[in-house]
């Protein structure tokens, strides 16, 4: 029997080790999967300091700078990437955020194959929460970054909220999300491989769904989704034997509450970097009322 949770040379790709626990100014407070080891990021990405963490969090303290009080005039959009992938992904999509006057554009790191979901979802709060003050914060997440924000709102949500996040949520955009679990990973779940490859998060998404499902949340904002279809060009994935973009179906990638539900015909991987969705990103988390007037998507189908 291949072992799980797997050891850890199986994944030793050290981009999906580090978790990102605290940004200021750009500079972050990261931890690493494996224990006790921590890390300190400039806005450049180079690394400043290694070690535990108290004395990381000293350097994060003294090299960010004082603490940055936001008001309820600002607008924070943070950008979390799926699985087997990296801020890095996502970096286009801040750029044109930041163009269209949303700023900061946080694109945090988590240990996607490394942790369970319940974990990233909870770095992702304590990012959050010490984002000081009362600054509306919007969503956009690529894949299983969907899920871990859907994690996280229903945390708060089951705490009662206490940092006071959930009143100031403004905007969420999902793309490519698989909101009902994948069935390539339910599929695949029976490869010892693949849970080598897609660790905790891959099989949470697939044979461990059920157990995962009841601690998602529906956004308690206004919010769309864009799922890529591939039938067009007939480059769907035959294992899912529906319309899909090679890894999520459009069955998947629905939400009751969803004020937008957009198909494009663009695969999986490169819905966070296409120019058509990326001015629609942006229009959505700045126009006056979505209910109300839908921004438009050149090649897009907008399904009811």
């Amino acid at each position: 029997m291949l072992p799980w949770p797997p050891p850890n040379w199986i994944l030793p790709n050290p981009l999906y080790a580090w978790t990102d626990q605290q940004w200021r100014a750009g500079y972050r407070l990261q931890s690493h999967a494996d224990g006790d080891m921590w890390r300190v990021l400039c806005p450049r990405g180079e690394r400043l300091a290694t070690g535990h963490h108290d004395p990381c969090f000293e350097t994060f303290e003294r090299l960010a700078g004082p603490s940055i009080h936001f008001t309820s005039g600002d607008h924070i959009v943070i950008l979390l990437h799926g699985l087997l992938r990296t801020r890095r992904c996502m970096k286009a999509l801040a750029r044109t955020l930041t163009q269209a006057g949303i700023k900061p554009a946080i694109r945090p790191d988590y240990a996607s194959t490394r942790m369970p979901i319940r974990e990233d979802a909870a770095a992702l709060r304590r990012l959050v929460e010490g984002l000081e003050g009362d600054p509306k914060i919007s969503f956009v997440g690529h894949s299983m970054g969907n899920i871990v924000i859907r994690h996280a709102i229903g945390d708060w949500m089951a705490a009662g909220d206490p940092a006071g996040v959930l009143n100031r949520l403004h905007r969420m955009v999902m793309l490519g999300p698989p909101n009902q679990g994948a069935a390539i990973a339910r599929q695949l779940g029976a490869l010892g491989l693949f849970h080598m490859v897609a660790g905790h998060g891959g099989r949470q998404l697939g044979l461990d769904w059920e157990t995962l499902k009841p601690h998602l949340a529906i956004p308690p904002c206004p919010f769309a989704i864009l799922a890529g279809d591939l039938t067009p060009f007939w480059a769907n994935n035959p294992l899912l034997g529906k319309a899909n973009d090679f890894l999520v179906t459009i069955d998947e990638a629905r939400l009751a509450g969803a004020v937008d539900f957009i198909t494009l015909p663009i695969p999986h991987t490169t819905l966070m970097s296409d120019p058509r969705v990326l001015a629609y990103v942006a229009e959505f988390l700045t126009c006056d009322d979505p209910t109300k007037s839908l921004p438009a998507i050149p090649g897009g189908t907008r399904l009811a």
